[in-house]
């Protein structure tokens, strides 16, 4: 395993001890550590996803990954995907449905819509968020 699987599973790790030692030692009631728990898990899983994400970032920058393994937004999607509605008729409103995480899927959707390879579909969704800039 490489130092950033160690660090990762050390992390979680941790966080998994955390969350058990916290409910065993928890003076508050049922909902209340059922609450609490809840919103421990969901910053662990934003800051996991954070993590992942600029793993993936540095991965692209130096080779390791192709260029276009993960589709970053920034800016209003909305102008994206009417710039894409304009350039290809045949696009619906169900073929552009974006949700964070679920690239892949949307990737899916746009190969089998346009024809064109993943790497090909990233690449129009930067140049058209270039040139909404």
């Amino acid at each position: 395993m490489d130092k950033n699987g160690k660090i990762l599973l050390a992390t979680l790790s941790g966080i998994g001890a955390g969350i058990v030692a916290g409910i065993l030692l928890a003076p508050d009631n049922g909902q209340t550590t059922r609450d609490s728990v809840k919103r421990s898990l969901t910053k662990a899983g934003e800051d996991m996803e954070r993590t992942m994400k600029n793993w993936m970032s540095k991965l692209e920058k130096s080779g390791t990954t192709g260029a276009g393994s993960t589709l970053v937004m920034h800016g209003s999607w909305d102008d994206v995907k009417g710039q894409l509605k304009q350039n290809y008729a045949e696009l619906t409103e169900d073929d552009l449905t974006y949700a964070e995480g679920k690239e892949d899927e949307l990737f899916g959707r746009l190969q089998v819509k346009l024809g064109k390879t993943k790497e090909d579909i990233v690449e129009l969704i930067d140049n058209i968020r270039n040139s909404l800039k």
